[in-house]
C-alpha cells in the first residue's frame, strides 16, 4: 500500500515539474541569455537538456528562441547542431506547448518574425517551420484586422494559399522538424488546391 503511494506521489511531482517548463516560467535572466545566443550556440545548449533526457525543458527553450522573432540563418544553425528530426519525446512536449499557447507560436510569429511552428495530426503528432514571405505576411496581417470578406481579390488569394501552406502543401520555405510525415496520398486531394505561383 505504502509503495503505491510513493509512485503516485511521484508521478504528481513529475507532471508538476512538466508544467514548471512552459515558456512563461523560463526566469528573466535566463531568457536574456538567451536573446544574446547565436543560433550555434542555441543548439548547444538545447543539447543540454536532450542529453539530460529533459524533453520539457528543451521544447520551452526551442519555443522560447522561435519566439524571440530569430534570423533564418540563426534558425538553420540552430537547427544543424540539434540535427532533425526531433526526438519523439520532444515533438511530444513541444505539443503540449503548443496546445497552451497557439496563439503566440504561431499567429503572433507570423505577423511579427516571418515564420510560423506548425503542429498537425497524421493521425500522430508532426511539427514544421513554415517560412512566410512579405506578400503572405501582408496579407494575413489585413485578415487579422479586417477579416477575410474585406480583403482585395488579391488577398484573398494570397491568404488562401497561405492557408494551405501552413496545413499541408508547402514545398519550399518549409522545414520538417519531426513526427510522421504526411503521405502523399493524403496530401494529393488536398494539393489541387495549391498555387504554384504564389508557392
Amino acid at each position: 500500500m505504502s509503495s503505491r503511494m510513493v509512485l503516485c506521489i511521484l508521478l504528481c511531482l513529475f507532471s508538476l515539474s512538466a508544467f514548471a517548463y512552459s515558456p512563461d516560467a523560463i526566469t528573466g535572466d535566463e531568457r536574456l541569455m538567451w536573446e544574446t545566443m547565436t543560433g550555434r550556440e542555441a543548439g548547444e545548449e538545447l543539447l543540454k537538456f536532450r542529453f539530460a533526457g529533459d524533453p520539457a525543458g528543451f521544447a520551452a527553450r526551442f519555443v522560447l528562441f522561435l519566439n524571440q522573432g530569430r534570423s533564418t540563418s540563426d534558425i538553420l544553425a540552430m537547427l544543424r547542431v540539434v540535427g532533425l528530426p526531433l526526438k519523439t519525446r520532444e515533438i511530444s512536449a513541444l505539443e503540449d506547448i503548443f496546445l497552451d499557447t497557439p496563439e503566440e507560436i504561431s499567429v503572433n510569429n507570423i505577423s511579427e518574425n516571418g515564420y510560423s511552428l506548425e503542429c498537425h495530426a497524421t493521425p500522430d503528432t508532426r511539427f514544421s517551420l513554415v517560412f512566410v514571405n512579405e506578400a503572405e505576411r501582408a496579407a494575413f496581417r489585413k485578415w487579422r484586422e479586417v477579416g477575410y470578406e474585406s480583403l482585395s481579390e488579391h488577398d484573398k488569394k494570397v491568404y488562401a494559399n497561405l492557408e494551405g501552406r501552413l496545413c499541408v502543401w508547402a514545398l519550399k520555405r518549409k522545414i520538417h522538424l519531426g513526427g510522421p510525415r504526411l503521405t502523399f496520398e493524403r496530401a494529393k486531394p488536398i494539393m489541387i488546391y495549391a498555387d504554384a505561383e504564389l508557392d
